[in-house]
């Protein structure tokens, strides 16, 4: 039974923590829809003035973004087995408002970096939003019970400790010539990280052939993430502490990139 105590503890402070972080994610208005079937969740956020403006699909998951017009609220809904495991609240430029045409950036979307020209007189000019899932290494507050051998009872237990977490979410990455930078969703960003422009981290080591684009980018002293990106599917990975991998859509939309 010794064995047992423990385990059972450990699954009461989680499942307290996943609850609490749960809330700080989900909207209010829109919590109650949270494992909801999709066909009825749709009715329901149409219902409360949110229009669908697009998605992306991945291999056992599909993403959707909903805005809300009156709000100025982006939502992106995961879709898991034809119901909504997640909705999380993603930075204004991740909706598209209205159907069809461009891409039209919300408030918080900004220029591109300078244009410094490539030998030949040609740049690269490449702006482009990545929707994807990964992991990442946080704090997090946890509280419950615990086995105290010494007073042979559980004794309750709280305070933050080290963990890995996962998120559905995009990047966006804009790249002129030889200058880049990456703009990870701020539930990708570390508790401890350097300082960026804006949101936005500079990308160095930029390397950009026909077929792949390669770099990295600092988010603190130990988490610098290295970047690929296939242009032939337009698959992406960022192999760091912080881990993603999605797929790219160019914010241009008469041409792929």
């Amino acid at each position: 039974m010794k064995s047992v105590r423990p385990m059972f503890a450990a699954l009461v402070g989680l499942a307290l923590s996943t609850s609490i972080a749960h809330a700080q994610t989900t909207p209010s208005d829109v919590r109650d829809l949270v494992g909801a079937r999709a066909a009825g969740g749709e009715s329901e956020l149409a219902s409360r003035g949110y229009i669908n403006v697009g998605g992306q699909s991945g291999d056992d998951r599909k993403w959707t973004y909903w805005w809300n017009e009156r709000r100025g609220v982006c939502l992106s809904v995961t879709t898991v087995n034809g119901r909504y495991d997640a909705i999380t609240a993603t930075p204004a430029p991740d909706c598209r408002k209205g159907g069809g045409g461009g891409y039209r950036p919300q408030v918080d979307y900004r220029p591109g970096p300078a244009y410094r020209p490539n030998s030949d007189d040609y740049r690269e000019h490449i702006a482009l939003i990545c929707y994807g899932e990964g992991e990442k290494y946080t704090n997090e507050y946890t509280s419950g019970y615990e086995w105290d051998s010494d007073k042979r009872r559980y004794v309750p237990r709280s305070g933050t400790q080290p963990t890995t977490k996962d998120y559905d979410t995009s990047v966006t990455i804009q790249i002129d010539g030889d200058v880049g930078q990456i703009r990870p969703a701020k539930n990708m960003i570390p508790p401890i990280h350097g300082d960026s422009d804006g949101g936005w981290y500079q990308i160095s080591n930029l390397s950009i052939s026909r077929d792949t684009i390669q770099g990295q980018f600092k988010l603190n002293g130990a988490n610098r993430p290295k970047l690929t990106i296939d242009r032939r599917s337009g698959h992406i990975t960022l192999d760091g502490l912080t881990k993603f991998r999605g797929t790219c859509t160019p914010m241009d939309a008469d041409r792929r990139f």
